[in-house]
């Protein structure tokens, strides 16, 4: 391993940001026969905005065994400042209970230390588990380390933050498999070409831990000098985990997106590195697992506009594909509802609204598009049903939080 050295920050536009009402105040408002209510956690003003990841990056849900959940986010401050003027940026880990019939954000800090902790990602083990990783700048040998930290059901530390998973890392996310954990991550860092010309991950490796901590296992996914591979990205199943980056095409501004399978006990590669998909946007895909069918679920974004959807089986054999959909935002997550024989998935899409789709064990339909006049940031966005016919999306901004909730009328 060469020393990881973080890409530079890119400084853009100002961007003039509305004054928001610093208690939550609801917009109901009527789109395509969908309630729609925009709610804002924080208050900015005139922000110069550098990089929208400077404000915040990274939000997850965390189902709880109660009904409840986890919300757990990073952010430069509440309400985030942005970065610092040496261009640090400061990032700490909030965390809020989410009672799913009365949606309500109270920030309250999880991890905190000089430098700045993201993006965040977390996981829940099948025994009450979570696993929260994020890539720190703070006090390491390389510009920047893979770190985590393991919490029980109440989010009290069992392994407080900050744990070592690999200094150099950077990029990570984890996914749950049973009661064990993958840390998906990239390692080190190859100047020029990538997103504006930023740069792109060299390697990507997997680690295995147990839910007690224990590292288990390593493996890597893919490594050498022939290829640059990162934003590593990670669901889980029962037994296996589906491993989505994106790899560095020569002179293009586009990449290939590729995937490999891992079964996590066993600890071998049920698939080798595949590639997926070519033109496909930089940072803009996402993958899930949909228990219910026992099939992964990937979508993705093509550089030249329009999207597509791929459903692997747990072997890695493709079961449907659809690439005439919408594209997706870069850094949101599928939204999943299971129905009889069926998931019905929610995401958003580029700039603005979401697509509905219908997804069997061998068929992905698109069954609606829902319009709407916010238009999504490309530095975290997760969501949760609330019922059947209600959507709870939260989204980062420069801002502070975006929360938006969109009911579907009953079809029956």
């Amino acid at each position: 391993m060469t020393q990881y050295h973080r890409p530079p920050r890119r400084f853009l536009n100002c961007l003039a940001v509305v004054i928001l009402s610093q208690t939550l105040v609801s917009c109901p408002q009527k789109v395509n026969d969908v309630d729609n209510k925009n709610r804002y956690v924080g208050v900015t003003v005139d922000v110069p905005v550098e990089d929208t990841r400077a404000y915040q990056h990274g939000v997850d849900f965390i189902p709880l065994p109660d009904g409840n959940y986890y919300l757990v986010w990073a952010s430069s401050g509440n309400p985030p400042t942005g970065a610092k003027p040496d261009g640090s940026w400061p990032h700490d880990i909030y965390c809020s209970k989410i009672n799913p019939d009365n949606p309500k954000i109270i920030p309250q800090i999880l991890i905190s230390n000089p430098e700045a902790q993201e993006p965040v990602s977390t996981a829940i083990s099948s025994d009450g588990a979570i696993m929260v990783t994020t890539e720190d700048g703070w006090n390491t040998d390389n510009e920047v380390a893979q770190r985590l930290g393991l919490y029980d059901i109440n989010l009290k530390p069992v392994l407080p933050y900050p744990q070592m998973a690999y200094d150099g890392g950077h990029s990570g996310h984890v996914a749950a498999i049973d009661n064990h954990f993958v840390i998906f991550y990239s390692d080190d860092w190859v100047d020029g070409g990538g997103a504006d010309n930023l740069g792109t991950g060299d390697d990507v490796k997997a680690l295995i831990y147990s839910s007690s901590g224990r590292l288990e296992g390593e493996k890597d996914i893919a490594v050498g000098d022939t290829t640059r591979d990162w934003w590593p990205l990670v669901a889980g199943s029962k037994t296996r985990a589906a491993l989505v980056w994106q790899r560095y095409v020569d002179k293009q501004t586009y990449s290939q997106l590729m995937l490999s399978i891992l079964d996590v006990k066993q600890e071998t590669l049920v698939l080798n590195a595949f590639k997926i998909e070519d033109s496909v946007k930089y940072y803009t895909y996402s993958v899930a697992y949909l228990p219910s069918i026992e099939r992964f679920l990937i979508l993705g974004a093509y550089q030249n506009g329009g999207g597509f959807a791929y459903l692997f089986d747990p072997d890695g054999k493709i079961m449907a594909t659809n690439k005439a959909l919408p594209a997706i935002v870069r850094e949101s997550k599928t939204i999943a509802l299971a129905q009889p024989g069926r998931v019905e998935v929610v995401q958003p899409i580029a700039p603005k609204g979401l697509i509905v789709l219908g997804i069997t064990p061998s068929s992905i339909t698109l069954q609606s598009t829902v319009t709407d006049d916010y238009q999504w940031k490309y530095s975290g966005t997760d969501g949760i049903f609330v019922n059947p016919n209600t959507v709870y999306i939260v989204s980062t901004s420069p801002s502070g939080l975006v929360e938006k909730t969109f009911h579907f009328p009953d079809n029956d």
